[in-house]
């Protein structure tokens, strides 16, 4: 988990938070394969009573916040504007939970511990970052080619996701940010933010305040192994 030195220039392709690279033994779990998507979401707003995801001053740009309902082009589309209480509800109402850092990472990286789901050469061609120039969210699983080695789908762009950890230094870091404590973990890069560094598997420079919402964050969902 995290990163080293060799990885890229530190502060730059590779954030100092990522420092140092560490082992963590996992509990066996299940993850996602896909993003929840807008309709898998609205299923729960209309069952749990929760209001609908979307930011009321850019109703323009997701119109639920205006409309109340799924556009049918949205329908397969990862959903966006939530936060991470909505996320956390939304896992717990189908019986799951938010990934882990560390499980999000591992189920991204494999057992080499590669740079981004597909391997350790950067190609802008097998995810939704801002270089493949989609302009927007793509329906979830668009892009088999950047699938990580679990099979996991889109853990390098489309959106940026919701994991249950608070932001923190790593073990042995003297690293100190006014962040830490205060903001939630978000992996995986976005349709928004370039491939490099944002795409990477170990990246953590996405971590934002837990009741903010943002067009290119998601989530997904993980569970424990009975």
């Amino acid at each position: 988990m995290g990163s080293t030195p060799k990885d890229g220039r530190v502060g730059f392709t590779v954030g100092v938070d990522e420092l140092p690279q560490q082992g963590v033994e996992l509990k066996t779990y299940y993850i996602d394969r896909y993003e929840v998507t807008a309709n898998q979401y609205r299923k729960f707003v209309e069952a749990a009573g929760r209001k609908p995801p979307g930011d009321p001053r850019f109703p323009e740009i997701y119109p639920w916040a205006r409309e109340g309902g799924v556009p049918k082009e949205f329908e397969s589309h990862p959903v966006i504007y939530v936060s991470w209480d909505d996320a956390k509800a939304y896992c717990e109402w189908t019986g799951k939970r938010l990934p882990a850092e560390a499980e999000w990472e591992k189920a991204a990286r494999g057992t080499d511990g590669r740079i981004w789901p597909w391997g350790n050469v950067y190609d802008a061609k097998k995810a939704n970052v801002q270089e493949f120039q989609a302009g927007g969210t793509l329906p979830v699983g668009s892009f088999p080619k950047g699938v990580s080695p679990y099979g996991v789908y889109d853990m390098a762009g489309n959106v940026a996701e919701w994991t249950m950890d608070w932001y923190q230094a790593f073990p042995g870091s003297n690293l100190v940010r006014s962040a830490f404590g205060k903001n939630k973990v978000v992996k995986g890069g976005a349709f928004t933010l370039p491939g490099e560094p944002y795409a990477r598997s170990a990246s953590r420079s996405m971590a934002r305040e837990p009741g903010k919402k943002h067009r290119s964050v998601g989530f997904r969902c993980a569970m424990d192994v009975k």
